[in-house]
């Protein structure tokens, strides 16, 4: 095995950029992780069912994602079953269970992400 080398002049930009950061960056608060707490947008979600094929078995993940706020979503696996049909079953009336609103008038769509596709 072959040792790494990091050249001088490289390190003392390391150096210097982490001594830096430590003066520019700050400390996070307890508040930065209210989020994790504060379930009050969970009313106001659009259940999405994504099932996925993972070590031989079908998952289902239901995706929590705020109407208005898209970025703000949960991710949750629910359960696992062998088959594809069972799964996809079973997603649909756990996604029904979950939903606040059961018409499904909640929805989310990709454009609403703002992403740049190119």
């Amino acid at each position: 095995m072959k040792n790494f080398h990091l050249d001088p002049v490289a390190y003392d930009e390391l150096l210097n950029l982490m001594n830096n950061q430590h003066f520019t960056d700050k400390p996070g608060e307890q508040s930065d992780m209210d989020f994790l707490s504060d379930d009050w947008w969970l009313r106001d979600t659009a259940v999405i069912e994504n099932i996925v094929r993972r070590d031989g078995m079908w998952e289902i993940h239901l995706v929590f994602a705020h109407y208005q706020e898209p970025q703000k979503l949960i991710k949750r696996v629910i359960s696992r079953y062998p088959s594809k049909k069972k799964a996809e079953l079973s997603a649909w009336y756990m996604r029904r269970l979950a939903a606040k609103d059961q018409r499904g008038t909640l929805t989310v769509k990709l454009d609403d992400f703002g992403l740049c596709a190119s």
